[in-house]
């Protein structure tokens, strides 16, 4: 089943298009969707408001318009191409007939040696002329208006962008500074332990010192405790250290010669 063919978001397209007989002039045109089935084209010169033309074109007419140019695949693809067409640089007022039966088309392409597309122009006379021209401004200006309204809302939504990027910047900034304190604290925590096991390893080696063992087996102690001490009062002397400690026993000579 075919999809429905429709003009539905078709966007209005302002140009501008030069004169095949006079470069040097320019024609103003308006291409929009009047409904979802109909495409409105307005031609009109900005220097002569008796001189403007319009085109209606139907959905089915712009099918066989789709016929004639070549375009193959969708019918979005053809519309997206009379689009880029009409917005291009390359667009034409082609005029033609005499003065009793003046005769125009609009040529546009999208690009040099695409397809063209010629769409033949119908002349407004008196009101209806001057009708044309008069909404063909209007519709420039409300475009021109949507356009600048859409800057200021862009504007406004670039300074909000900023203002939430500036704060979220400073809090990014804020949560890092508590993130780095928290860090610092956190190292202080962990050297004060290491600080104290220096100390208490330094405390146990001075103790140690006090019980060095010797060469036969024995702990060296630089302090004798009070048992020790009782120790070395209780061992008993031998004689001949006791004599030594007394100094030399002297006999009675006479005693000797008397025996």
């Amino acid at each position: 089943m075919s999809k429905k063919k429709t003009l539905e978001g078709f966007e209005p397209i302002f140009g501008s298009a030069k004169p095949d007989s006079d470069p040097l002039h320019t024609f103003l045109f308006h291409a929009h969707a009047s409904d979802p089935s109909r495409l409105t084209i307005a031609v009109a010169d900005p220097l002569r408001s008796s001189s403007a033309w319009d085109c209606v074109l139907t959905v089915h007419q712009l099918d066989d318009l789709r016929d004639e140019v070549g375009i193959g695949g969708e019918w979005s693809d053809f519309v997206e191409y009379l689009k880029a067409s009409l917005s291009s640089d390359d667009v034409k007022v082609a005029l033609g007939g005499d003065s009793g039966t003046p005769r125009a088309k609009l040529i546009a392409r999208k690009s040099k040696g695409m397809p063209v597309v010629s769409l033949s122009l119908n002349r407004l006379t008196n009101s209806s002329a001057n009708d044309a021209m008069a909404s063909l401004t209007l519709a420039l200006f409300k475009e021109l208006k949507k356009k600048q309204d859409d800057v200021i809302e862009d504007q406004r939504l670039s300074r909000r962008l900023t203002e939430c990027l500036s704060y979220e910047r400073e809090k990014s900034e804020g949560l890092q500074k508590q993130l780095d304190a928290l860090s610092f604290s956190k190292k202080r925590k962990a050297l004060k332990p290491k600080a104290l096991d220096k100390t208490t390893s330094l405390s146990d080696s001075m103790t140690n010192l006090d019980t060095v063992p010797t060469s036969n087996g024995q702990q060296f102690s630089g302090m004798p405790t009070t048992h020790d001490s009782q120790k070395v009062s209780q061992r008993v002397v031998p004689v001949s250290r006791r004599a030594k400690s007394r100094g030399v026993f002297l006999q009675d000579i006479e005693d000797d010669d008397t025996s």
